[in-house]
């Protein structure tokens, strides 16, 4: 996947980014998608059913960038590092039944087919994710280019210590 890429003030790290398979690229693809997910994540957090709120927690993202170009980049219910690791404690009540926590959240936006025994939960709130990134498309933006814009700065810094180091030694072996 070829990006085309024009950074002023920066120029060593044209090259380096260039394309995105170098390192640096997808370190840099990774850092604004996943700030971009977080906003469309604490979207999806505000806009769930006061019921459900509890189960609000569960919301995370992931970002996977292979080498051979395949970028996956996700943000819903239970995706992430904490998926499935977040403690929720039941309210008794006298329907039974497990309740709407963080691990079932999906039946309550997305509904089940007909069961045997529970018959068939109809979707509570369909196009939860979809809303979510509509209303906060702006936002993301600005956050994703200004996630990268300090990810290339610091960058850049970290590249000019490396230089000015590597000059300082050069001067050391020439004495």
């Amino acid at each position: 996947m070829r990006a085309s890429v024009s950074v002023s003030g920066v120029e060593i790290m044209v090259e380096e980014l260039q394309y995105l398979h170098t390192k640096a690229g997808r370190q840099l693809a990774r850092i604004t998608l996943k700030a971009g997910l977080n906003v469309i994540g604490k979207q999806m957090q505000r806009d769930l059913d006061p019921k459900v709120k509890e189960a609000g927690k569960s919301v995370g993202s992931r970002v996977t960038i292979y080498r051979q170009n395949v970028t996956r980049a996700k943000v819903g219910f239970n995706v992430g590092k904490n998926a499935r690791k977040l403690s929720f404690k039941r309210k008794r009540t006298s329907k039974g039944g497990v309740g709407i926590g963080p691990r079932n959240i999906h039946w309550y936006i997305t509904g089940t087919k007909e069961r045997i025994r529970s018959g068939t939960m109809p979707a509570q709130q369909p196009g939860l994710a979809a809303d979510a990134a509509r209303k906060s498309l702006s936002q993301v933006k600005a956050v994703m280019a200004r996630a990268g814009k300090s990810y290339l700065a610091a960058r850049a810094k970290k590249i000019k210590a490396k230089a000015a180091k590597a000059r300082v030694m050069a001067a050391q072996k020439r004495r």
